[in-house]
């Protein structure tokens, strides 16, 4: 397997040298667009990799539980598919990372609170929304920050993680993958303990009870950050521009989220030295822009292109703050080719400073 794993190094390493002039047109073209600068045509990048799962299932067969468990599989599929779609995909990609990582996703920090994970026979584990580990007032009250290592399915991702290193060896950098943050976000994990029902009605009737959970939470994701920093023996977050997803599905009023969320961000900004930094999710932010205008933001990095593109731009842009559009999976899955390039030229025409001109190349 190791052999397997040092072939596609190899070709990764190659493909990188052969188009390195590809690479770093896409990197000048991406670069310029952030900058504001007026380039030839709008960049372009299609994410097929990664935890959907999606291009791992129809490209190759996989299935997801037993990839979610085998470390074998992840570094081997995940440099795989990130050749493959450099081949295959005519897109704004810059250079192939070798870099592979165990695949924690999702579940793995919500499992330390006592969360109950579902394993699908083919699908990726999930967390059991009907099951709240701190589904009374006491249970908060008592709830103290656990030792990461040894909580939740934290110790079979350091076993796996131990694995993955031996079998790369020297060839390539070792990571874990751990779902969505560094430090994890209080919102999100504050649903998983307590249920959105519940801590919506804590939030209006008892705060004191909803801030006093939303800070244990806090206590969670800084020891979080502070065990995957043991761990991989390196700072886990960077300074600069960081986009704070907290998946609360529009669930959330922006009230809500500011009152109970914004400090604890504004905290960790102070703590980490983030210069600038926003809040995303999966849902529409339209309701979110006020909100959003409160905070230091420079980069939108995942905007769903069901929002009102027009209020993000209008917004954003006089901040120079720039926004990178998401053509989602599911339309672009489901859609016909004349949809999809239709809906991408909608995307471009109100995103872009010239929209999109006559002989301007289009890449999906």
């Amino acid at each position: 397997m190791k052999e397997v794993f040092k072939k596609l190094v190899d070709e990764a390493d190659l493909l990188n040298r052969v188009y390195k002039e590809r690479i770093e047109d896409s990197r000048r073209l991406l670069e310029s667009a952030m900058r504001f600068e007026e380039t030839e045509r709008v960049p372009v990048q299609v994410w097929v990799e990664g935890m959907s799962g999606w291009y791992l299932r129809g490209r190759y067969g996989l299935s997801m539980s037993e990839y979610f468990r085998n470390v074998e599989l992840q570094a081997i599929y995940q440099l795989k598919e990130r050749i493959d779609a450099f081949k295959e995909v005519g897109d704004d990609r810059l250079e192939i990372s070798t870099r592979v990582g165990v695949e924690g996703g999702v579940v793995s920090h919500p499992s330390v609170l006592g969360c109950r994970i579902v394993y699908p026979e083919e699908d990726w584990p999930w967390v059991d929304l009907r099951y709240h580990p701190l589904d009374t007032a006491e249970k908060v009250d008592d709830f103290q920050v656990p030792e990461i290592a040894e909580s939740g399915i934290m110790p079979d991702i350091v076993e796996r993680y131990e694995a993955m290193r031996k079998l790369v060896g020297n060839l390539a950098e070792v990571t874990v993958n751990p779902g969505n943050g560094l430090p994890e976000r209080p919102l999100q994990m504050a649903v998983y303990a307590r249920g959105y029902a519940n801590l919506v009605r804590d939030m209006r009737a008892d705060p004191k009870l909803a801030h006093k959970l939303l800070r244990k939470m806090v206590d969670v994701g800084e020891a979080i950050h502070n065990f995957y920093e043991e761990l991989l023996g390196a700072e886990p977050l960077k300074v600069g521009a960081v986009d704070l997803y907290d998946n609360f599905l529009g669930h959330f009023s922006p009230s809500l989220i500011e009152e109970f969320v914004l400090p604890h961000y504004f905290e960790w900004a102070e703590k980490y030295g983030w210069r600038h930094w926003t809040v995303s999710s999966q849902c529409v932010l339209d309701p979110y822009v006020g909100m959003m205008t409160k905070v230091p933001t420079k980069c939108i990095t995942y905007l769903t292109s069901s929002s009102n593109l027009n209020l993000f731009k209008e917004t954003f842009a006089p901040r120079r703050a720039w926004i990178k559009v998401a053509y989602e999976s599911s339309p672009m899955l489901n859609g016909t080719p004349k949809s999809i390039e239709e809906e991408c030229e909608r995307i471009i025409s109100v995103m872009s400073a010239g929209g999109l001109r006559r002989g301007t190349s289009k890449r999906s």
